[in-house]
Protein backbone atom coordinates (compact mmCIF):
# COMPACT_ATOMS: atom_id res chain seq x y z
CA UNK A 1 0.00 0.00 0.00
CA UNK A 2 0.97 3.70 -0.90
CA UNK A 3 2.14 5.29 2.81
CA UNK A 4 1.93 9.10 0.54
CA UNK A 5 0.79 10.26 -3.05
CA UNK A 6 2.65 13.40 -3.60
CA UNK A 7 0.27 15.20 -6.36
CA UNK A 8 2.16 17.61 -8.99
CA UNK A 9 1.38 21.32 -10.24
CA UNK A 10 3.20 23.78 -11.38
CA UNK A 11 3.62 26.47 -14.13
CA UNK A 12 5.25 26.02 -17.38
CA UNK A 13 8.56 27.26 -18.87
CA UNK A 14 7.85 30.91 -19.93
CA UNK A 15 7.79 31.72 -23.79
CA UNK A 16 10.05 34.54 -24.71
CA UNK A 17 7.47 37.29 -24.81
CA UNK A 18 6.33 36.45 -21.11
CA UNK A 19 6.24 39.75 -18.91
CA UNK A 20 7.07 39.92 -16.60
CA UNK A 21 8.92 36.37 -16.03
CA UNK A 22 7.47 34.09 -14.01
CA UNK A 23 9.88 30.75 -14.85
CA UNK A 24 12.49 31.75 -17.05
CA UNK A 25 14.21 28.52 -19.19
CA UNK A 26 17.15 29.94 -17.28
CA UNK A 27 15.80 28.54 -14.36
CA UNK A 28 14.60 24.70 -15.11
CA UNK A 29 17.48 23.84 -13.25
CA UNK A 30 16.71 26.03 -9.84
CA UNK A 31 13.15 24.50 -10.36
CA UNK A 32 14.34 20.61 -10.82
CA UNK A 33 16.71 21.34 -7.34
CA UNK A 34 13.47 23.03 -5.44
CA UNK A 35 11.66 19.80 -6.57
CA UNK A 36 14.35 17.22 -5.77
CA UNK A 37 14.67 18.80 -1.94
CA UNK A 38 11.07 18.53 -1.08
CA UNK A 39 10.67 15.26 -3.05
CA UNK A 40 13.88 13.67 -0.56
CA UNK A 41 12.08 15.71 2.67
CA UNK A 42 8.63 13.67 1.67
CA UNK A 43 10.67 10.40 1.26
CA UNK A 44 12.05 10.89 4.12
CA UNK A 45 9.44 11.45 6.25
CA UNK A 46 7.45 8.75 4.92
CA UNK A 47 6.61 5.69 6.22
CA UNK A 48 6.12 3.42 3.23
CA UNK A 49 5.76 3.73 -0.35
CA UNK A 50 5.97 6.91 -2.16
CA UNK A 51 3.95 7.78 -5.72
CA UNK A 52 3.88 10.92 -7.36
CA UNK A 53 1.11 11.78 -9.72
CA UNK A 54 1.27 15.10 -12.25
CA UNK A 55 0.36 15.92 -15.66
CA UNK A 56 3.11 16.68 -18.36
CA UNK A 57 3.42 20.13 -19.37
CA UNK A 58 7.02 21.41 -20.19
CA UNK A 59 7.98 22.83 -17.24
CA UNK A 60 7.22 21.81 -13.68
CA UNK A 61 5.38 19.34 -14.50
CA UNK A 62 7.99 16.94 -16.92
CA UNK A 63 11.01 17.99 -13.99
CA UNK A 64 8.40 16.41 -11.48
CA UNK A 65 8.33 12.97 -12.81
CA UNK A 66 11.79 13.07 -14.03
CA UNK A 67 13.44 14.06 -10.54
CA UNK A 68 10.82 11.44 -9.19
CA UNK A 69 12.19 8.92 -11.91
CA UNK A 70 15.98 9.86 -10.24
CA UNK A 71 14.64 9.24 -7.09
CA UNK A 72 13.33 5.99 -7.43
CA UNK A 73 9.73 6.90 -6.70
CA UNK A 74 7.07 5.34 -9.29
CA UNK A 75 4.86 8.23 -10.77
CA UNK A 76 1.71 8.24 -12.76
CA UNK A 77 1.15 10.70 -15.83
CA UNK A 78 -2.69 12.38 -16.21
CA UNK A 79 -2.92 13.35 -19.52
CA UNK A 80 -5.99 16.27 -20.22
CA UNK A 81 -5.83 15.55 -23.37
CA UNK A 82 -5.05 12.86 -25.87
CA UNK A 83 -1.36 12.93 -26.22
CA UNK A 84 -0.75 14.88 -29.29
CA UNK A 85 -3.57 17.56 -28.21
CA UNK A 86 -1.80 17.58 -25.01
CA UNK A 87 1.39 18.81 -26.84
CA UNK A 88 -0.09 20.95 -29.11
CA UNK A 89 -1.61 22.83 -25.76
CA UNK A 90 1.19 22.34 -22.93
CA UNK A 91 4.24 21.30 -24.41
CA UNK A 92 6.89 23.66 -26.21
CA UNK A 93 9.10 22.15 -28.93
CA UNK A 94 12.12 22.11 -26.97
CA UNK A 95 10.48 19.63 -24.45
CA UNK A 96 8.52 17.74 -26.70
CA UNK A 97 11.36 14.86 -26.97
CA UNK A 98 11.22 14.40 -23.09
CA UNK A 99 7.31 14.68 -23.08
CA UNK A 100 7.31 11.69 -25.22
CA UNK A 101 10.02 9.53 -23.27
CA UNK A 102 7.65 10.45 -20.05
CA UNK A 103 5.08 8.48 -22.02
CA UNK A 104 7.18 5.25 -22.63
CA UNK A 105 8.57 4.96 -19.65
CA UNK A 106 5.94 5.23 -16.98
CA UNK A 107 2.01 4.75 -16.67
CA UNK A 108 0.07 7.14 -18.01
CA UNK A 109 -3.80 8.31 -18.03
CA UNK A 110 -5.81 9.76 -20.03
CA UNK A 111 -8.76 11.96 -19.11
CA UNK A 112 -12.20 11.13 -20.69
CA UNK A 113 -13.53 13.82 -23.06
CA UNK A 114 -16.77 15.32 -21.60
CA UNK A 115 -18.06 18.67 -22.06
CA UNK A 116 -16.97 21.77 -19.54
CA UNK A 117 -12.92 23.18 -18.97
CA UNK A 118 -10.96 20.69 -19.66
CA UNK A 119 -8.08 22.07 -17.11
CA UNK A 120 -10.60 22.19 -14.32
CA UNK A 121 -12.00 18.78 -15.01
CA UNK A 122 -8.27 17.65 -15.23
CA UNK A 123 -7.79 19.24 -11.60
CA UNK A 124 -10.50 17.23 -10.45
CA UNK A 125 -9.82 14.21 -12.08
CA UNK A 126 -6.34 14.11 -10.57
CA UNK A 127 -7.04 15.08 -6.80
CA UNK A 128 -9.54 12.09 -6.96
CA UNK A 129 -6.59 9.94 -8.22
CA UNK A 130 -4.39 11.18 -5.52
CA UNK A 131 -7.14 10.28 -2.50
CA UNK A 132 -7.91 6.45 -4.64
CA UNK A 133 -4.94 5.12 -2.45
CA UNK A 134 -6.14 5.82 0.37
CA UNK A 135 -2.64 6.79 1.50
CA UNK A 136 -1.61 8.26 4.89
CA UNK A 137 -0.61 11.21 3.58
CA UNK A 138 -1.71 12.96 0.81
CA UNK A 139 0.13 16.31 -0.11
CA UNK A 140 -0.04 18.80 -3.42
CA UNK A 141 3.58 20.22 -4.30
CA UNK A 142 3.04 23.40 -6.14
CA UNK A 143 5.58 25.39 -8.54
CA UNK A 144 3.95 28.67 -8.63
CA UNK A 145 3.92 32.28 -7.60
CA UNK A 146 2.82 32.94 -3.60
CA UNK A 147 -0.23 34.85 -3.67
CA UNK A 148 -0.79 34.05 -6.75
CA UNK A 149 -4.82 34.74 -7.82
CA UNK A 150 -4.67 32.99 -11.48
CA UNK A 151 -7.05 31.10 -13.74
CA UNK A 152 -9.28 28.50 -11.92
CA UNK A 153 -7.71 25.86 -14.37
CA UNK A 154 -4.16 26.92 -13.67
CA UNK A 155 -1.88 26.22 -11.17
CA UNK A 156 -2.99 28.25 -8.24
CA UNK A 157 -6.72 26.86 -8.94
CA UNK A 158 -5.28 23.59 -8.35
CA UNK A 159 -3.64 24.84 -5.02
CA UNK A 160 -7.19 26.24 -4.38
CA UNK A 161 -9.03 23.29 -4.63
CA UNK A 162 -6.23 21.12 -3.12
CA UNK A 163 -6.82 23.35 -0.05
CA UNK A 164 -10.57 23.40 -0.02
CA UNK A 165 -10.37 19.88 0.66
CA UNK A 166 -8.27 19.91 3.24
CA UNK A 167 -5.03 18.51 1.57
CA UNK A 168 -1.20 19.56 2.88
CA UNK A 169 -0.15 21.65 0.23
CA UNK A 170 4.01 22.69 -0.29
CA UNK A 171 4.69 25.53 -2.63
CA UNK A 172 7.24 26.37 -4.50
CA UNK A 173 7.65 30.25 -4.97
CA UNK A 174 8.87 30.65 -8.35
CA UNK A 175 9.85 34.39 -8.07
CA UNK A 176 12.52 33.09 -5.13
CA UNK A 177 13.33 30.28 -6.89
CA UNK A 178 14.40 31.97 -9.99
CA UNK A 179 15.72 34.84 -8.17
Amino acid sequence: MTDTVVLFAGHRVDQAERAPPRFPPACEEKARLAIRCVMQRIVGESQGPVLGIGGAADGGDILFHEVCEELGIPSEVCLALPAAQYVGTSVHASWTDRFYRLLRTHTAKTLDPVSGDVWLRDHEWQLRRAHEDHARRTVLVALTEAGEAGLPGGTSGMVRMAMERGMEVIRLNTREICA
